[in-house]
C-alpha cells in the first residue's frame, strides 16, 4: 500500500472510474457500442405495475437509440430505434383504433414478429414527475433476438420501435461526463 501523507487513515481510496457499469450510466456519459461512441442524452423510467424499466437515450452523430434495462427473472437489455407506425405492413393504426389492441402478428421489413406481452404503466421523463400513462405491446421474431414494440400515448397517439436483445458486455469504454 502506498503511503499518502494527505490522506486520513480511515478514508477509503476513491476511484471515480472503478464502478462504471452500464446500469449506472447517467446523462453526459459516453460509451462505445458497435464501433461507435454514443453519448447518454437522458435517463427515463417506466413503471409497469411495480416492474421498473430504465431507458437511456443514446445519441451518436445523427442516430438516436433507446437502451432499456428490465428484470424478469433475469436482467434483459434491449437496444432499439424509433420507426414510423406506417413502416409496419398492413394498417396497424386502424386495427388499434377498431380493436383497442394491435394484431397478433406484425411484419416489418419482411420479418414477422409475434405478440409476446402487453403492459400498462407510467413513463417518467428524466425519472421525475407524476408520470404519463402508456400502454406497451411487445413482439419478438422467430429467432427471439429481434424485438418490436408499439406504444400508445393517450387516445390516438402511437409510436413504434424495432431493435435487438443485447448483452451488457457489448458496451465498453464507459466514461463519465467531462
Amino acid at each position: 500500500m502506498n503511503w499518502n501523507p494527505f490522506k486520513k487513515n480511515n478514508e477509503p481510496d476513491f476511484d471515480p472510474l472503478a464502478d462504471l457499469t452500464l446500469s449506472k450510466v447517467k446523462p453526459g456519459y459516453v460509451l462505445d457500442y458497435d464501433l461507435k461512441t454514443w453519448k447518454v442524452e437522458s435517463h427515463n423510467k417506466y413503471d409497469y405495475d411495480g416492474s421498473p424499466v430504465d431507458e437511456w437515450v443514446l445519441i451518436s452523430s445523427d442516430e438516436t437509440r433507446y437502451l432499456e434495462r428490465s428484470e424478469d427473472d433475469e436482467i434483459i437489455w434491449t437496444l432499439s430505434q424509433k420507426i414510423r407506425l406506417s413502416d409496419l405492413e398492413g394498417n396497424v393504426r386502424d386495427h388499434l383504433q377498431n380493436n383497442d389492441d394491435p394484431p397478433e402478428n406484425v411484419t416489418h421489413n419482411g420479418a414477422t414478429f409475434q405478440a409476446e406481452s402487453s403492459s400498462a404503466g407510467k413513463f417518467y421523463k428524466d425519472g421525475d414527475g407524476t408520470g404519463q400513462d402508456v400502454i406497451l405491446w411487445d413482439y419478438v421474431d422467430d429467432s427471439e433476438s429481434k424485438i418490436l414494440s408499439i406504444e400508445q400515448w393517450g387516445e390516438n397517439e402511437y409510436e413504434a420501435s424495432v431493435g435487438d436483445l443485447v448483452e451488457e458486455f457489448q458496451f465498453s469504454n464507459i466514461l463519465p461526463a467531462p
